[in-house]
């Protein structure tokens, strides 16, 4: 196993695939900028999990030229069957057990950090840099992996990173004190009330949004959903477009949220309806300084 934090909590064993993305990095160095960073999204291509990963391991020369081009005009690349069916239905069952064997917390990225998870309502909302009313479950690599499910998202998100010009295990070993740790978060959008503001996500230490979708719309929920902001300002749907076990990435700066689910329903944020989501992020801990945060953005239609 991997080495031990602070308070002796062992670490979850690190992806033993050894590759680097510096091919990607160097298409990268070549067109990203402070001054050009995308803000909209564009269009939307598909690929199938298996081409994908073998795309981003293999670094086919043309996916290593396009790719990074493409997402960084804005467009979003929905990665087709990341994540089995049976897993996803499972994920869900196990995430609501274990919320339910305690209480509703939160605790700040610091060393010894444990797993929680944490009811974010209008109050608890107002805490945030940008308004979320969610259902957040909150894992570690440097905890026991309770729903031991850190190996099956590591596989999947190590390829992102390998696209994103990273290491395949990039920050898998790190603990708050290294400043960027990995985080897992499991997430439910409560019927009635979940809803996340149009924003921008950080991007210093992850170029790319990765989605895993765990609802498909018409199945586990009616309206609303995640959508990305087009050159005119307005909402893009995606939901449509989105089964679940699906894989979505996108440049991080390119604007998006998720509209209220499910508006007409009575709000229970006790129940298992709504819409889940998978969101693997490298976040900046809070052992940094005024570290790099995502932001929220008032845009004219929205007003």
């Amino acid at each position: 196993m991997g080495h031990d934090v602070e308070q002796g909590v062992e670490m979850v064993e690190p992806p033993q695939i050894i590759v680097r993305g510096d091919e990607f990095q160097r298409v990268w160095e070549t067109i990203v900028s402070e001054a050009t960073l995308p803000r909209r999204f564009r269009n939307l291509h598909e690929i199938s999990y298996a081409e994908f990963r073998q795309k981003v391991l293999e670094r086919d020369r043309e996916f290593v030229e396009t790719m990074p081009r493409l997402i960084y005009a804005g467009d979003a690349l929905l990665i087709r069957g990341a994540f089995t069916k049976s897993f996803i239905v499972w994920l869900k069952e196990a995430v609501t057990a274990w919320c339910r064997q305690r209480p509703s917390g939160f605790y700040k990225m610091v060393e010894g950090c444990p797993d929680f998870h944490r009811k974010i309502d209008e109050e608890a909302a107002k805490k945030y840099s940008f308004k979320g009313l969610k259902h957040a479950c909150y894992f570690y690599p440097w905890n026991d992996d309770p729903l031991k499910i850190f190996p099956t998202v590591w596989d999947r998100w190590g390829l992102c990173k390998v696209l994103s010009g990273q290491r395949f295990d990039e920050f898998c070993r790190n603990t708050p004190k290294d400043e960027v740790i990995d985080r897992i978060q499991v997430v439910r959008y409560p019927s009635g009330a979940g809803v996340l503001e149009t924003h921008s996500d950080p991007y210093l230490h992850q170029r790319l949004i990765i989605s895993g979708y765990m609802s498909t719309r018409g199945e586990d929920f009616e309206t609303g959903g995640f959508y990305m902001i087009g050159p005119d300002d307005q909402r893009v749907d995606m939901e449509d477009r989105i089964d679940a076990g699906d894989m979505l990435i996108a440049y991080a700066t390119v604007l998006h949220g998720v509209g209220i689910v499910d508006a007409h329903k009575p709000v229970d944020w006790d129940s298992t309806q709504g819409r889940w989501f998978l969101s693997m992020y490298s976040n900046a801990s809070d052992e940094v300084a005024n570290r790099h945060t995502g932001y929220a953005v008032k845009l004219t239609s929205e007003r």
